[in-house]
């Protein structure tokens, strides 16, 4: 009976030694691999987007000349002045024009007088043809002289149509309903018609609405699309975020440097007033946008765990969702690890060989491989099309845990500690 209980003595012993190993070895390799930090797959909206910076312009602006010369002499208008179709914006010297108009007045009224004459000479001259007092020689001369008259005075009163038009173009006027950006002239200025008539004015149709010149790179001008959405700031307002949408991309590219850009219009709704003509916008456009889309971070697209760590192998198809694990343990720590790490290696391989993208997902404090099916990315999350559902565990990274780095470095338990220095 003492033999038995000496055996059982001896058995339990043993089991005691084996179950502090075990707890220090496992506890020292789980400690060196670290701690596995999870995520939960959710739903996110997750938008694609390029930058690039514009400048702020009225959506429409007129530029207001003269069409005769003269002296500027009087100004109704200023900077920033509103302004109605119609209004008198400036006026010029009239002087030269009224009197430019009475000489065409006097010159015509001449050339009516002279056209009557020869009326009433051709009448005289018809008569006596008839008579034969005269000849046809002379009908045909009084004839002609008639109509060369009356082609004089007619073109008399066209100069003096053209006289009074003049005189009218000494009022300038509005030809819109809008905002004064800029006054060019002032009271007493000269200014010469031309080819190219001289700018007075330039007014803004509305500043309720804006347009932003935005630049896009020619390697993102691609998925810039009409319609789009974009979202600018200015540096007047920084804190505050204005709305915009594309509405047109420019075919013409702009070389600057050898540097190849595109110019994309912008129209933003200004309803306060605070965007104003000539600002800077620094702008974001949203080429593409998916609205609850199940997404994971992006961080776990990129894990991998390190060697020794706790792996759960997939029974059947490791696509499916709802595939089954199981923890294959080996035969000894060494194996345990070469065979985790041969999993990781053969899936990377595949990922490498048919472009699949995979994640890592915790079961219960280990890692399996799941394949998945990625959309788009922000850079933040990344969309998942197929291979995980809402409210799965995904591994994002491992972490170690503060001193099992000394902790591994342990000795045995059942090996004497270093020997103590003697305090002399």
């Amino acid at each position: 009976m003492k033999k038995w209980l000496k055996i059982l003595a001896i058995l339990c012993f043993l089991a005691v030694i084996a179950a502090v190993a075990y707890k220090f070895f496992y506890s020292a390799d789980t400690d060196r691999v670290g701690v596995l930090v999870s995520e939960k797959v959710k739903r996110v909206t997750i938008q694609t987007t390029i930058s690039s910076t514009g400048t702020l312009s009225p959506m429409d602006t007129v530029n207001i000349g003269t069409q005769v010369s003269g002296d500027i002499s009087k100004i109704y208008v200023d900077f920033n002045s509103k302004v109605k179709k119609g209004q008198v914006l400036a006026e010029l010297d009239r002087s030269k024009l009224q009197a430019a108009l009475y000489q065409a007045q006097i010159a015509a009224s001449s050339a009516k007088i002279d056209y009557e004459h020869k009326i009433s000479v051709y009448e005289r001259t018809k008569k006596l043809a008839a008579n034969q007092s005269a000849s046809t020689v002379d009908l045909e001369n009084a004839e002609y002289e008639m109509n060369s008259a009356k082609l004089s005075w007619q073109n008399r009163e066209s100069e003096v149509r053209q006289a009074k038009l003049n005189l009218s173009y000494c009022i300038i006027k509005s030809p819109i309903d809008g905002v004064v950006l800029e006054r060019s002239v002032d009271v007493g200025q000269t200014v010469a018609a031309s080819m190219s008539a001289p700018t007075l004015f330039i007014l803004a149709k509305d500043l309720s609405k804006m347009r932003v010149m935005a630049k896009v790179d020619e390697a993102d001008i691609g998925s810039v699309k009409p319609g789009q959405k974009v979202t600018f700031s200015v540096d007047a307002f920084q804190e505050e975020i204005f709305q915009g949408v594309v509405e047109t991309v420019r075919l013409n590219p702009t070389v600057t440097s050898n540097v190849v850009t595109y110019s994309v219009v912008i129209v933003a709704e200004n309803p306060d007033l605070k965007l104003l003509p000539g600002m800077t916008a620094t702008c974001t456009i949203v080429t593409e946008e998916v609205e609850n889309a199940i997404s994971v971070p992006a961080s776990a697209i990129k894990f991998a765990p390190a060697e020794g760590t706790p792996m759960l192998h997939p029974q059947g198809n490791p696509s499916h969702s709802k595939e089954k694990f199981a923890e294959m343990p080996p035969s000894s720590p060494m194996a345990k690890e070469n065979l985790d790490k041969g999993i990781a290696e053969k899936f990377s391989r595949t990922k490498a060989n048919s472009g699949e993208k995979h994640v890592w997902i915790n079961i219960d404090g280990k890692a399996a491989l799941r394949p998945v099916k990625t959309g788009i990315t922000d850079g933040v999350n990344v969309q998942i099309l197929k291979g995980l559902d809402e409210g799965d565990s995904v591994i994002v990274k491992q972490e170690s845990i503060e001193g099992t780095l000394q902790k591994s470095d342990a000795t045995s338990p059942f090996m004497p500690g270093p020997k103590k220095r003697k305090n002399k």
